[in-house]
């Protein structure tokens, strides 16, 4: 393992070698050592070891057959961009080397859109906090995204200019209650006027999804939608069977 590593908790540093060597296996050819013998080369305890091999196997990269041992994924472990255990667009876009820029606009006080409405119905009637984020990379866009927030919850209004911070870290910041889960909603569109933002012809067929905020107490917070420049943003997701 690489000395820059040296700082990050031990089990993910166990979990950062398991990767390493998952990417290099090959089909056929993907069982992993018995965990006695990684306990003994990386130096660590057996249950170091099993905190780094349980994520993974949350993660799907690793799966563990009772009796037969424990298999890597290499073809898993090498999806680009995936959404189903990241959502953060700026640290998937950074991780794959681009250097990105994010920007917010104003936010507005406004009635909810009819998108929000087909999600939250409930919120008919109530005002939002409505703003737009952009999200650049190596100086295209790549992302757009529309909040729509329940004003009640928003305790202060998020200034307009670049931001680095994650929604998650954003929701606590701004509102009364920080976020515990999303539901969201995948589908395709034609949009011209986000194609042409895009830099794509008018009539590309653009990926984009609908996401709701809950918070602990499985209330609602707000609304999203999300578009994605296809030139850029290549999402996958695990289908485990």
């Amino acid at each position: 393992m690489e000395e820059q590593d040296a700082d990050l908790p031990l089990y993910l540093r166990a979990k950062e070698y398991l990767l390493d060597q998952i990417r290099l296996m090959k089909p056929g050819e993907n069982q992993l050592e018995p965990e006695n013998l990684l306990t003994a080369k990386l130096g660590m305890s057996r249950e170091t070891v099993r905190k780094a091999m349980s994520t993974l196997i949350q993660e799907g990269s690793i799966t563990r057959k009772h009796g037969k041992g424990n298999f890597g994924h290499p073809a898993v472990t090498n999806l680009p961009m995936r959404i189903d255990i990241n959502s953060d667009f700026r640290r998937i876009l950074t991780s794959h080397g681009f250097s990105v820029r994010s920007l917010r606009s104003e936010a507005r006080i406004a009635s909810p859109s009819s998108g929000m409405l087909k999600r939250i119905p409930e919120a008919a009637g109530i005002d939002v906090v409505a703003f737009e984020l952009n999200i650049f990379a190596d100086g295209r866009q790549a992302v757009y995204g529309e909040v729509e927030l329940l004003r009640h919850i928003v305790v202060s209004i998020p200034p307009a200019g670049e931001y680095e911070e994650n929604i998650d870290a954003f929701l606590k910041e701004h509102c009364t209650t920080e976020s515990n889960h999303t539901t969201a909603w995948l589908m395709a569109e034609n949009n011209p006027a986000r194609a042409r933002s895009f830099g794509l012809d008018e009539s590309t067929a653009l990926v984009c999804w609908e996401e709701i905020y809950y918070n602990l107490y499985d209330q609602k917070m707000g609304y999203v939608k999300v578009h994605f420049n296809p030139d850029l943003m290549d999402l996958s997701l695990l289908l485990k069977f």
